[in-house]
């Protein structure tokens, strides 16, 4: 019997606790609701492109090597195709001379100007466009007399359900 007493006791001590810190749901009246933007810049890139015309010659070198690597050569088949020994001599003098023209005029076509049109291209961020975002709601709304505002998500339509908390003002 001594138990019922407590118990009594501490579940009133329990239901005051909870009633000091109730919370419940009540309908606000909404004022106004305003849509929120903001304007963002974004710069968007593009690629501007030309051709143009490049000149150039095939090699720039005047070496001499190949010319007199050409002449030893023709000399050498010269010499070869003669069957006496002035015959030889004549043939390897007329065989380095042609050798050596041969060369001659291979490295000078190859450094006949040549032209070549090439497209450049290049990414510029030219363009500047300014886009809307949307950020939400701001609401207005009164309770009890009192006027308060608040961002939200969506539009609450003309109520808007609040939790209202009742703690004790110790």
């Amino acid at each position: 019997m001594k138990m019922l007493p407590v118990f009594a006791a501490l579940s009133s001590l329990v239901a005051g606790s909870a009633l000091a810190h109730a919370n419940h749901v009540e309908y606000a009246r909404v004022t106004k609701v305003e849509p929120v933007y903001r304007t963002v810049a974004q710069r968007s890139p593009q690629q501007v492109c030309h051709t143009e015309a490049v000149h150039y010659r095939g090699s720039q070198r005047t070496d001499t090597t190949p010319v007199v690597l050409g002449a030893i050569a023709g000399g050498a088949l010269g010499h070869a195709m003669g069957r006496n020994k002035s015959n030889k001599r004549v043939g390897m003098a007329a065989g380095a001379v042609l050798g050596g023209a041969v060369v001659s005029d291979i490295q000078r076509q190859n450094n006949q100007p040549q032209t070549v049109h090439q497209q450049r291209c290049r990414v510029v961020n030219s363009s500047v466009q300014y886009h809307n975002v949307f950020d939400g709601y701001q609401v207005s709304y009164t309770l009890r007399g009192r006027h308060y505002t608040t961002m939200l998500d969506y539009d609450p339509g003309p109520r808007l359900p609040v939790q209202v908390s009742v703690r004790p003002g110790y």
